[in-house]
């Protein structure tokens, strides 16, 4: 079954996108979403032990951008692209075929139109699994009303991964059991990212991370990203080959 989109999307001239994009992603999605799929991810989505979780996650743009800092934004030259995956295979295809009915694209001020897109299975990995973050991994503890952001040094960060990993599997009901091991493969403070998601600022990180776990956990990973934030645009992984 179809678990992941990946979508090339061609400006109609060199346009300006902010460096928020995500905003506009996101709204993308449950924009070409069947409607009644769309609103329950959007109101519902599934319950965990500690509220409800959005099953897709979806990567940063790559392609032709050039960062423009003057105006917060990056310049569209050419063909961009960015992937979208989801446990739930009526997510991925529900979107493709939103976009393959509605392929003329707005993001911010930014006119698009579709240019390519490839559906794709993802199969159970290989344990354990090296991955690379294609959007910024994040995890928080909540500490007097403010998010306490964990860096990947600390052992806070591998623990709030795995219990959140752990926990959307649990939701997807899948396997749980089994050890679970995370650590950072050549991370270093450059691989910090501070981004911003609507009036939130936001500490991810890219770069590598070893994870040891069962097969079908592993694969949730892939799917549905690692650490809070996903259907925001965080977390999106992929295995490196």
């Amino acid at each position: 079954m179809v678990h992941q989109v990946t979508v090339w999307l061609r400006p109609s001239e060199p346009v300006l996108l902010p460096f928020t994009y995500r905003e506009e992603l996101q709204g993308l999605v449950y924009r070409r979403l069947p409607e009644k799929l769309s609103r329950w991810l959007h109101d519902e989505g599934l319950p965990t032990q500690r509220g409800r979780f959005k099953p897709f996650v979806f990567s940063r743009l790559t392609g032709k951008l050039r960062p423009q800092p003057a105006f917060k934004a990056l310049l569209a030259t050419g063909p961009v692209a960015f992937h979208l995956a989801s446990p739930l295979p009526e997510v991925a295809q529900g979107f493709a075929q939103g976009l393959l009915t509605q392929p003329r694209v707005r993001l911010h001020k930014a006119r698009f139109t579709l240019e390519e897109l490839t559906l794709s299975e993802v199969p159970l990995p290989q344990t354990p699994a090296l991955l690379e973050a294609r959007a910024p991994i994040t995890v928080y503890r909540k500490e007097n009303g403010q998010r306490r952001y964990y860096t990947p040094f600390e052992p806070e960060f591998a623990a709030l991964v795995l219990e959140n990993l752990r926990a959307k599997a649990q939701a997807l009901n899948r396997e749980t059991s089994g050890t679970l091991h995370l650590e950072p493969v050549g991370v270093t403070p450059r691989h910090k990212k501070i981004e911003r998601f609507r009036r939130m600022i936001i500490e991810g990180w890219m770069g590598r991370y070893r994870l040891t776990a069962p097969p079908e956990i592993l694969w949730v990973a892939l799917t549905a990203g690692l650490g809070a934030l996903g259907s925001q645009g965080f977390g999106y992984v992929e295995v490196v080959s």
